[in-house]
């Protein structure tokens, strides 16, 4: 056997190793989220989402506005087979997100071998973070699937002529934004899509108008049934109007809300919330793994490269859309929101690191690719198992006031849903100024006033000073990277004075 021989026999072993640890991986994590799936609604949204498999009603934030139709439709129809309303959530979410995998395996195949195709739908499906949000009872998971869905769809289009295909992107765009109305960005890529069939010749005037009334109508299927579920065309765009406000004027943490700069939310969203949260999941050897695919992909890097084609291209469009949304119009505490950016990137830096062409340099690349696909399995496992099993800091708050055998009231904010949730008998209430709270706790003298950290910091973000009036009774924590809003609830007792 000569070199070029032993060379090619040595690729075939690694190309098959690398495909057997990716299929170990992607069975080992599906059997682990449904053998252990997180039946907790520990925030403010998720709450909103399980109560509306009871009855759905946006006014009643049953779920909050946008009322997400086709998230709350998966979920009641597993609800139909599973007693536990966020248990169904969360199931719908896995199994949406584990069928997209094949638009995964479909776009990385254009660029790579069938193997280096599975290897790299393996390590975008075991991304930690994703797995980390994929079960909890929210709309992202499923979004994220439906992405992966529509960005296929339009790589599908681009050279196809056929009405079938061609009809995919605008309706998997409604199927997106029925799910998830703040990725309306991505619907540049059906812009995009219409721009360079047009460019081409592949589409006429015509053909785009067509296709852009299409896209119209899909809209207004849900949008219609939400209109219905309100009763009218009046009381559903007052609605509407009322929640954008509040989301980006008040409550929501945008750029038009926030006190932090605008150089700070690039600064907080980019370092911590894409590379060190969504890409590293706050993990140290994740992120040096992750650093050396991407100098491999940055060094030869050549833009013109990305802009030639036209998946990538695209992908880059979507991308730099959704990346200015985020930082105007999201809220940057929370980094589950920069998650369509995350997969967008790695896709990226998967395909070009993995089209590598020399031999040597691929066997060291793969062993680099299963390295960071054992360990992202491993951590994901963890980090689901402990999702599952471990109380939120808000069930916590909730059990430790349920054992308390004094007449109390608790003021508090985001907290008070959850408490709500969990039908605690312990009065609670949401206060926002601290002036509310004095008049209010004046009705209830003969109970011990307890707060919870996030109203103290409301109030002292008011110029109050509390020094004295405060006594801590009790902290409560959970990991961040679940909740990083409320892991870590502390809970004092107002002093009288």
């Amino acid at each position: 056997m000569n070199k070029k021989e032993r060379i090619v026999n040595t690729s075939k072993i690694h190309k098959i190793i690398f495909a057997f640890i990716s299929t170990c991986s992607i069975s080992f994590l599906l059997w682990t989220q449904l053998t252990h799936i997180n039946s907790f609604a520990s925030t403010w949204d998720q709450v909103d989402f399980a109560l509306a498999l009871d009855r759905y009603d946006l006014m009643a934030m049953q779920p909050h506005f946008p009322g997400y139709p086709y998230f709350i439709m998966g979920g009641y129809f597993i609800h139909q087979f599973v007693d536990n309303k966020v248990a169904s959530l969360t199931i719908f979410n896995i199994f949406l997100y584990f069928s997209a995998m094949f638009p995964m395996f479909k776009l990385a195949r254009k660029y790579v071998s069938r193997s280096y195709s599975l290897g790299i739908t393996s390590i975008l499906y075991s991304s930690t973070y994703i797995m980390v949000i994929v079960n909890q009872p929210i709309s992202e998971g499923a979004a994220l699937a439906a992405l992966w869905w529509y960005f296929w769809s339009i790589h599908a289009a681009m050279n196809d002529k056929g009405i079938g295909v061609n009809s995919l992107p605008p309706l998997l765009l409604s199927v997106l934004l029925g799910i998830r109305l703040s990725y309306l960005p991505f619907a540049v890529g059906l812009l995009f899509l219409f721009y360079y069939k047009w460019k081409n010749r592949y589409y006429t005037y015509k053909q785009i108008v067509c296709y852009s009334i299409l896209a119209i109508m899909c809209q207004f299927i849900w949008l219609a049934a939400l209109v219905f579920s309100e009763g009218s065309v009046k009381g559903f765009v007052k609605l509407s109007l009322a929640f954008t406000s509040g989301h980006f004027n008040d409550w929501g943490n945008t750029a038009v809300s926030s006190d932090v700069s605008f150089l700070e939310r690039i600064k907080t969203l980019v370092l911590h919330n894409v590379l060190w949260t969504g890409i590293s999941s706050q993990i140290i050897l994740l992120a040096v793994l992750y650093g050396i695919f991407v100098s491999l992909f940055i060094f030869p890097l050549k833009w013109r490269d990305l802009k030639k084609d036209f998946t990538q291209h695209l992908a880059c469009i979507m991308g730099i859309g959704y990346l200015i949304w985020a930082i105007v119009a999201q809220n940057i505490d929370k980094p589950r929101h920069i998650l369509p950016l995350v997969i967008l990137f790695l896709f990226i830096v998967l395909i070009n690191v993995l089209r590598e062409t020399k031999e040597i340099r691929k066997f060291v690349i793969s062993i680099l690719c299963c390295l960071l696909l054992i360990s992202q399995t491993y951590h994901s496992s963890i980090l689901i198992i402990k999702q599952a099993n471990e109380s939120p800091a808000t069930y916590q708050l909730s059990n430790y006031l349920q054992s308390l055998d004094q007449p109390a009231i608790v003021y508090a904010w985001e907290e008070t849903r959850v408490l709500q949730y969990m039908n605690s008998t312990i009065p609670y209430k949401k206060v926002q100024t601290y002036q509310v709270f004095l008049h209010d706790k004046s009705y209830y003298q003969n109970r011990t006033i307890l707060l919870t950290n996030k109203a103290v910091e409301g109030f002292t973000g008011q110029g109050i000073d509390l020094t004295g009036k405060l006594k801590k009774i009790k902290e409560f924590h959970s990991n961040s990277i679940y909740d990083p809003v409320y892991s870590n609830i502390v809970l004092y007792e107002w002093r009288n004075e």
